[in-house]
């Protein structure tokens, strides 16, 4: 079981980059089978600067955390994610929220009004924090 640490947001200011494990339009249903991401810069007042498909060569956990780097990621918005990564991804200053399911779509609305949380259910009309089940 990996420890949740609570990190501080994002500076208002200043742009923040996002990246998505995909699997087709939604989440991947884990971190190291994603054969491709989404990245996203939101700016600060609200609107998104970019969003582009980012196909892996293979899907694994090295490769998107290697991708997370390069491309100086601030979120990483995912589904499952072993402990291992969870912990490197905040030792390198990245926020994760994880145990996410949805649409892309909804996710990048949901970070973009600030109220994406670990276990949110994005799925069919309603949102369900898994906190609450």
């Amino acid at each position: 079981m990996k420890k949740k640490t609570k990190t501080s947001s994002a500076d208002p200011q200043a742009n923040t980059k996002i990246l998505i494990p995909l699997l087709g339009d939604d989440v991947a249903p884990r971190f190291d089978l994603a054969p491709e991401a989404l990245v996203a810069v939101l700016r600060p007042d609200g609107t998104y600067a970019e969003e582009r498909t980012i196909i892996l060569s293979e899907a694994s956990a090295e490769e998107l955390c290697r991708l997370v780097l390069t491309e100086k990621i601030d979120l990483v918005v995912c589904c499952g994610i072993d402990d291992e990564y969870y912990q490197y991804l905040n030792w390198k200053k990245v926020k994760v929220v994880d145990s996410v399911i949805g649409s892309s779509a909804r996710i990048l609305d949901r970070v973009k009004k600030g109220t994406l949380q670990d276990g949110d259910n994005l799925l069919g009309t309603r949102t369900v924090h898994s906190s609450k089940l």
